[in-house]
């Protein structure tokens, strides 16, 4: 592990504390889970999959140290790394693809819907048909 100092000033440390304590977790915790979901934001904001952030991070915590050993992330190849973004694409496009799907067959439904409501109208055997276009809303009984 690394050690860091960072200050606060007394409000903002109050604040810490306060919500710290209602997660039941110290202020060093709060801090750590802090940074990491906001690193999680930023891999999600440039096109990475955060949960493979989020991965490293519980393998280094969960590794045991000795004395002055530093936990350094797993490693990975550049291969495993372009193969982890293939499949995170791979993940987003299919996502994309069912929503794109779901999308299309609800403007079929609503076509196939409109035709139905619209077919009696259409086939010439109702009074409306023949008694020409009906006048407008604040047109009826001016005649």
């Amino acid at each position: 592990m690394r050690v860091s100092a960072v200050r606060f000033g007394a409000d903002l440390w109050q604040v810490l504390e306060g919500e710290a304590a209602r997660l039941g977790v110290s202020v060093a915790q709060y801090i750590r889970e802090a940074s990491l979901a906001r690193a999680a934001a930023a891999a999600t904001a440039r096109g990475e999959d955060p949960l493979e952030l989020l991965a490293i991070a519980a393998r280094t915590a969960t590794q045991p140290t000795s004395g002055k050993e530093s936990i350094q992330a797993v490693p990975q190849s550049p291969q495993e790394a372009t193969i982890e973004r293939a499949r995170a694409a791979r993940r987003r496009a299919t996502a994309q693809r069912s929503g794109a799907r779901a999308l299309k067959a609800q403007s079929e439904q609503a076509a196939r819907h409109a035709r139905q409501i619209t077919a009696p109208a259409d086939s010439g055997g109702s009074d409306t048909a023949t008694a020409g276009p009906r006048p407008a809303r604040g047109d009826r009984g001016k005649r």
